[in-house]
Parts: C-alpha cells; sequence; structure tokens
C-alpha cells in the first residue's frame, strides 16, 4: 500500500509537471476539512444550524484568471425534528406514545462538486457551480421512527458559491488554502410522505468553512 501511495503520488507530480510546462496551467491535487454549518428549511424540522465535520479531496485545472476544480468531499449532518413532525409522519412512528419525543437523525453524505474558478487577486478565487451529493447512510439517533426508513432521498442536487483563499505561489511545493461556501439545494430532499399522501418541501442550506493543502 505504501509503494502504491508512493507511486501515485509520483506519477500525478509527474503529470502535473509536465501539464504546467505544456500547457502553461497550475495543476493542483490536495485535501481539506473543515465545519458543516447545515439545517433543513421546512417547519417539521428545527429552524437551527447544526454543525458537522467535512474532509475531501480536490483537483484544479487553473489559467491565469479561469480555471476549473473538481472535489469528492465526505460529510455529515444533523437535523432535529420540530412540533409539527408528528402531525405529518405519525404512521412511520415505531411507538405512537413517541407523540412528544424529539428526533435527531445523522446523515452521511458524499458529495462531487464541479466547480468554475474565477481570480479576483493574487491570493482570492470566486468559485461556483453544481453539486451532486449522495447519501451514504442515516443514523436514527433517538430510534424515532420504524427501522428500515429512508427519509431522504439518495440522490440530491445542490448549487454552491464561495471564495478560496490560496497562499503561495505556482513555485511553491506545498500550497496552504482555505475557503468560505454556501450551499443551497435545487430539489427537495424528502422521501416521505405526510399522513394524507403529499410530500413537503425539505430543502438544504448549508455554510461550509476549510483549510486544507495542496501540491
Amino acid at each position: 500500500m505504501r509503494k502504491l501511495f508512493i507511486f501515485i503520488t509520483l506519477f500525478v507530480a509527474c503529470f502535473e509537471l509536465s501539464a504546467k510546462q505544456a500547457l502553461g496551467l497550475d495543476i493542483g491535487f490536495g485535501a481539506k476539512a473543515g465545519l458543516n454549518f447545515n439545517k433543513f428549511v421546512s417547519k417539521e424540522w428545527k429552524d437551527n444550524f447544526s454543525t458537522d465535520p467535512h474532509a475531501g479531496l480536490f483537483i484544479f485545472f487553473n489559467a491565469n484568471r479561469l480555471g476549473i476544480q473538481l472535489e469528492g468531499v465526505w460529510s455529515q449532518q444533523h437535523i432535529t425534528t420540530d412540533s409539527d413532525f408528528y402531525g405529518l409522519y405519525n404512521q412511520y412512528y415505531n411507538q405512537l406514545s413517541d407523540s412528544l419525543k424529539k428526533g435527531t437523525f445523522q446523515f452521511s453524505t458524499l458529495s462531487i462538486p464541479l466547480l468554475v474558478n474565477l481570480k479576483l487577486t493574487q491570493f482570492l478565487w470566486l468559485q461556483g457551480g453544481p453539486q451532486y451529493t449522495a447519501s451514504v447512510s442515516t443514523i436514527d439517533q433517538n430510534k424515532l421512527l420504524r427501522s428500515g426508513e429512508d427519509i431522504v432521498k439518495q440522490n440530491n442536487f445542490n448549487l454552491l458559491a464561495g471564495l478560496w483563499f490560496e497562499f503561495g505561489s505556482r513555485q511553491s511545493a506545498i500550497r496552504i488554502n482555505a475557503g468560505l461556501r454556501y450551499i443551497s439545494g435545487i430539489n427537495s430532499m424528502s422521501n416521505m410522505s405526510t399522513i394524507t399522501g403529499d410530500k413537503q418541501e425539505w430543502k438544504n442550506q448549508m455554510v461550509q468553512a476549510h483549510i486544507g493543502f495542496n501540491f
């Protein structure tokens, strides 16, 4: 495994150097980690932001002013039911006696953002683009609902915009980066029908902050 990691690192480094020389591009790859501040916008969920971790890998191809960036990001999210939840979804409850009980759900997701980078200053880039998110796992922390209930859709789409700070020149062996972005859901995440057979709109909102490094 160690030899494979060294081989992949050397291969990417050689490819990066060749591409820089042939195309005049700034090509970088790296890792990042940080915090999510996330909430669902809907009356059945508490209207507050939870704080959870995220981590990921990225690669970018930047010209002097414009570039693209591809990422793979693992994230955690928490949401907690509000007072309207039981009235809308009591048919899913494990025990109807839990009508006054709050429930917290933890989600693990894998997101793939595809971003356009626009250079504003020497150290600052504006980013924006679409993001695909897949639900990896859901934990019903209070055992509120019947087992096996998938309360959110497996596949979701988002739009994001943010700022990327990068410290170091193209010639630096390792550069430090930091970022702040806002992510908004395009489609409803709800996978549950209400007691009347309707589906409520659950839109995800997230503020994401990170720090990382790249070669």
